[in-house]
């Protein structure tokens, strides 16, 4: 498992624990000062102890951060150190804008990557997959009859009678298996790492695709859920008919495609 330092100023510490969720969650693991640092430890020695033993640090930059002066100004100085040590042409130090800012000159030589654009963070998936250590593996073929297996398919929910929304999510499996979920996070990143049906807790069965229909029912400890409708739009759209067995509560909508990066 790629281990991920996280250098970052204090000002930045809520951004960068949405990275370290977001990391975790797609099969990384990321090492945060007050997640991985016990009290009574030497802060300092962890410090460095933790730089030494990543694969890569992510220097994570903010218009506060480049200018402040300060313990995060040491922590890229260590970071240095160890980089000019790796072998030539090694990803080991990735500059991490959070927001538009400048670059110092000291981090200048490496290709930044802009988290706060869209795509960048799935650009800094693609760099992180190239170190060799990485578990994101390629996109799984498309499952038979047009139905998709590289990523999820999502239904927003809000007539749950409360002010919390939910997302019904689907799953397929090139080899005939349909797994089943429902969450309050609709954010593919934050779930990745749970939604799979070794898991014990997703409701799973068997699908059937006949032309553009298809059915199935998805069973756990909690009940079962029949799904009955059509593959539309070439597998980007399911519009399906739900009938939970358990309460009889029923839903009718669309679930819409998502790609996502598995490690199961």
């Amino acid at each position: 498992m790629l281990k991920i330092f996280l250098c970052h100023s204090s000002g930045d510490k809520e951004h960068v624990r949405r990275l370290r969720t977001r990391l975790l969650s797609a099969g990384f693991q990321p090492w945060l000062d007050e997640e991985d640092i016990l009290p009574g430890q030497d802060w300092d020695r962890e410090i460095r102890r933790a730089i030494r033993a990543s694969d890569l640090v992510l220097v994570c930059l903010s218009r506060a951060s480049v200018t402040k002066t300060g313990y995060v100004q040491k922590e890229i100085g260590l970071v240095l150190d160890f980089a000019d040590h790796q072998p030539e042409g090694t990803i080991y130090v990735i500059p991490a804008r959070l927001e538009d800012c400048e670059v110092p000159e000291r981090l200048q030589r490496w290709h930044r990557v802009d988290l706060f654009t869209e795509g960048g963070f799935s650009r800094l998936l693609r760099s992180l997959a190239t170190v060799g250590r990485s578990p994101v593996v390629p996109p799984a073929p498309a499952a038979v009859g047009g139905v998709r297996s590289d990523g999820f398919y999502a239904m927003t929910d809000g007539s749950y009678g409360s002010s919390v929304t939910y997302t019904q999510l689907l799953r397929f499996y090139a080899d005939g298996t349909a797994v089943s979920a429902t969450s309050t996070s609709a954010v593919p990143e934050e779930i990745v790492w749970w939604f799979h049906r070794e898991g014990g807790i997703l409701g799973a069965g068997p699908y059937e695709i006949d032309g553009d229909r298809i059915s199935f029912a998805t069973s756990n400890s909690y009940g079962t859920i029949e799904f009955s409708g059509t593959v539309v739009a070439e597998g980007a759209e399911l519009h399906l008919h739900t009938l939970n067995l358990t309460n009889r509560y029923r839903t009718s909508g669309i679930w819409r495609f998502t790609p996502a990066q598995f490690t199961k």
